[in-house]
This record gives C-alpha cells, sequence and structure tokens, in this order.
C-alpha cells in the first residue's frame, strides 16, 4: 500500500504532537474528549491552527478553562466555547491568544 507524503506528514505530525505529553510527569494534562471537530468548516479550522489551538496546554498556568474568552459547558458536557472561534474546546486547553480571566 502506497501512502502518500501528505499523509505521512499528517500522521507523524498527530504522533509527534502528543510527544511532548509522555514526558510532562506529574503536570500531565490528559487528552481532552470533545468531540466535534469533524463538523467543523476548513474556514473554522484554519481559524483554530491560526490561532495555535491545542486540546493539551503545554504550560498548566495557562489554560482555556482560566482564560477570559473561554466559554464554560453546559451542565453535563465536558467541553466549552471559545469566543474567538468555533467548535469544542477542552478546558485543558490552550491557543496563542490566551489572556488571563478577569476576575
Amino acid at each position: 500500500m502506497s501512502v502518500s507524503r501528505r499523509r505521512f506528514l499528517a500522521s507523524a505530525g498527530a504522533v509527534l504532537g502528543l510527544a511532548p505529553l509522555a514526558a510532562c510527569g506529574e503536570k500531565t494534562v490528559r487528552a481532552s474528549s470533545c468531540e466535534g471537530y469533524a463538523a467543523l468548516d476548513p474556514a473554522a479550522l484554519k481559524q483554530r491552527q491560526a490561532l495555535g489551538y491545542v486540546d493539551v496546554t503545554p504550560d498548566p498556568a495557562q489554560m482555556c478553562q482560566n482564560c477570559r474568552f473561554y466559554q464554560a459547558p453546559p451542565a453535563g458536557a465536558a467541553c466549552g466555547g471559545c469566543q474567538l472561534f468555533a467548535g469544542p474546546v477542552a478546558p485543558a486547553g490552550y491557543c496563542a491568544s490566551w489572556a488571563a480571566a478577569v476576575a
């Protein structure tokens, strides 16, 4: 079976993107169980990518759940939303636009 270079690079990027999680020790934040990315249109996915959104933060002090743009999930839901882009947002996620929530 032949694998295209694009598919190989996408798969390798996904695997390598999870590698830092294994080395985080006690500060490891579990990967999100958020779903719904498949329902997003290409423009929404591009916006998330442009902001550098990831489901697991590289810095436990800067998580979506303590960001001013985070929208808390409804009762019983695992994932919230964001004022900056569409789709589900993991509470332990992160993006480059993170800003401390105003108390």
